[in-house]
């Protein structure tokens, strides 16, 4: 539950780095370079290596329905997806940078659905946590 607990909160801070390189671009202002790569490697050897290393557990675990399996699956299949997509995203908006153009400003509509699969990645994600390590409520003393 820690690498899990770990990999729920580095995505929030992920997620806010995305978002920061993107209105970077859009807001037409220097790419930052290091922080979007930095975020794509990090995201690579953490959520992504976390992601993997559950795909053959997730099938086998005695107390996950089926919903919750098929949930998993799909938010898997969709991380995987916009991360490949972020890091060409992020790619094409380096290459723009370095000839004076701005990306996500210039490709409103790549950048506007690019942003919707991940956000619904990174809720699903969230949720599929919460939903299976969801803290329990302590009981109140009785008196």
């Amino acid at each position: 539950m820690s690498f899990s607990t770990f990999s729920a909160i580095a995505e929030i801070f992920v997620t806010a780095a995305v978002l920061y390189v993107v209105y970077s671009s859009y807001s037409r202002k220097p790419f930052p370079t290091v922080l979007a790569f930095g975020t794509a490697i990090f995201e690579f050897c953490v959520n992504m290596f976390y992601m993997i290393s559950r795909m053959g557990q997730v099938g086998e675990h005695p107390t996950l329905s089926t919903p919750m399996i098929i949930l998993a699956a799909l938010h898997g299949s969709l991380s995987l997806v916009v991360f490949i997509a972020y890091v060409t995203l992020a790619l094409l908006a380096y290459m723009d940078a370095r000839k004076g153009k701005f990306y996500f400003a210039e490709h409103r509509i790549v950048t506007v659905i690019f942003l919707v699969f991940w956000m619904t990645s990174v809720i699903s994600g969230e949720v599929l946590y919460v939903l299976r390590f969801g803290t329990p409520v302590a009981e109140a003393p009785q008196t």
